[in-house]
């Protein structure tokens, strides 16, 4: 089977050659790569590499690397835990053995394939969705691992949503200006079907997303991450972090998604409950945050009234569609899979439902998604430990309430899934030390001793940064 090489193929390979020999950390690199969701590094029959997981092989290649470093070095030291690590190779293991065997196991079971066309499990038949599956979660996995020892920088997430955010907005302005743009650039993968007209001929606007849900998940991402960064920002930065979030609220407004109005009304809860706990535990706030809510509260005497009527009028139009509908049809699918296989799964590639929970469910089984669950949880606790890392807190919670309404895979071509918890991993490994096992000699470790001061850094300036 040939591959064949695309437009952004050179670009993928510059970007890993930067992030390996270059002063550029790789997990800048690693968010680089996912900045165009639906680009495609190489195109092999009917196996297209997105540019997120072309680039992850490369962390894949650095865990080996620091591996066989510290083998040469004797490096006896215990490595500080990674939050999640455990629990996430769980799932990882066993969603890999449930894909392999619940063909064998489960045959006949009626399951909706990528294509979105139901049709029963064949006996014994691992297809290349299924491996396609397999890698992409080995390869994230690989990416948590990575980031989560690699140099402390929790900034990397606001840069994979920035740039997203920017090319999304400079479509925009060639779309509708006519500012030179360059089309097919950044969206060349042929595995997704690009939507802009919604039924009735509607234009909807998709940025360089394969479809306006996903670019209004990628905003409240953006606007979730930078609002709770605006208070942790100085000057111009301020300035650079105000302007993305102006930029992603306009993509999220021209993508006109219910999703991504019924998410900014859950993260928005979230985040006034988190406020007011912390109100309550009295500690200091920043004179920016409380500016804010008191101009919100005098805000919400006139936009709350509107608020509602504009979600309500906005959900009560998405559950007469007729896409709704579908949607809802299948998830219930997912549910009786779940119940058929005796909460085992079906295996991950084997079914594709429209929401999050429904397809962890019905692909890895009870299980899988309590793993899945564990992992989350201890990642945000480690994350919420350091306020350099909260903002970080904040995407992931976004990205998982558009994801559990209206965001079925695993494998995120995006990797603002795995670049979140390996960044909040990160900042429970920020925490610990090294500590050298019993009577052996301390080894020398000038690399060791350089990761010993940048956790010291962040450490330093998270008890510095403001509430």
């Amino acid at each position: 089977m040939g591959g064949a090489l695309t437009t952004l193929t050179l670009l993928v390979i510059a970007t890993i050659i930067a992030g390996a020999f270059t002063r550029l950390n790789y997990s800048r690199a690693l968010a680089i790569g996912g900045a165009t969701p639906i680009g495609a590094a190489l195109v092999a029959g009917p196996v297209t590499v997105p540019t997120f997981y072309a680039v992850a092989i490369g962390a894949l290649v650095g865990i080996v690397i620091r591996g066989i470093r510290r083998a040469r070095q004797d490096d006896r030291t215990r490595l500080a835990p990674v939050p999640g690590g455990a629990t996430l190779l769980g799932f990882s293991g066993w969603s890999i053995s449930v894909t392999l065997v619940a063909s064998l196991l489960f045959a006949g079971v009626v399951v909706y394939y990528p294509t979105s066309t139901p049709g029963p499990l064949a006996y014994g038949n691992v297809t290349i969705p299924n491996l396609a599956q397999i890698g992409y979660l080995i390869l994230s996995v690989g990416v948590v691992f990575f980031i989560a020892r690699s140099k402390p920088d929790p900034t990397v997430l606001g840069l994979a949503v920035t740039i997203v955010t920017v090319l999304s907005f400079w479509r925009f302005l060639g779309v509708t200006f006519g500012l030179p743009f360059p089309e097919g650039l950044f969206d060349n993968s042929p595995a997704f079907k690009l939507i802009e007209i919604a039924p009735g001929g509607v234009h909807r606007f998709r940025g360089i997303l394969s479809e306006p849900a996903g670019l209004a998940a990628t905003s409240l991402v953006a606007i979730a991450y930078m609002g709770s960064r605006v208070v942790r920002t100085r000057g111009w930065r301020r300035v650079g972090v105000v302007a993305v979030i102006a930029m992603a609220a306009i993509m999220a407004s021209l993508s006109t998604s219910a999703t991504f109005v019924v998410a900014l009304v859950v993260v928005a809860g979230l985040a006034l409950l988190a406020g007011f706990a912390r109100v309550v535990r009295l500690k200091p706030i920043s004179p920016v945050v409380v500016g804010l809510v008191l101009a919100a509260g005098i805000a919400a005497y006139w936009v709350v009234p509107l608020l509602v009527k504009s979600v309500t009028g906005v959900v009560n139009a998405k559950v007469g569609s007729s896409s709704y509908d579908a949607r809802s049809n299948v998830d219930g699918v997912s549910y009786e899979i779940l119940f058929r296989t005796f909460g085992v799964g079906i295996g991950l590639g084997s079914h594709r439902p429209s929401s999050f929970l429904a397809a962890l469910f019905s692909t890895t089984g009870i299980p899988g998604t309590l793993l899945f669950a564990a992992t989350i949880v201890l990642v945000i606790r480690a994350g919420l430990r350091n306020d350099a890392y909260r903002p970080v807190v904040w995407g992931l919670v976004a990205l998982l309430t558009t994801k559990i309404i209206g965001g079925p895979d695993l494998a995120d071509t995006s990797g603002l899934l795995w670049i979140s918890i390996g960044l909040l991993a990160q900042a429970g490994v920020v925490a610990g030390t090294p500590v050298a096992d019993p009577g052996l000699a301390p080894p020398i470790r000038k690399l060791g001793d350089r990761a010993a001061a940048d956790r010291s850094a962040v450490v330093r300036a998270s008890r510095s940064a403001p509430a």
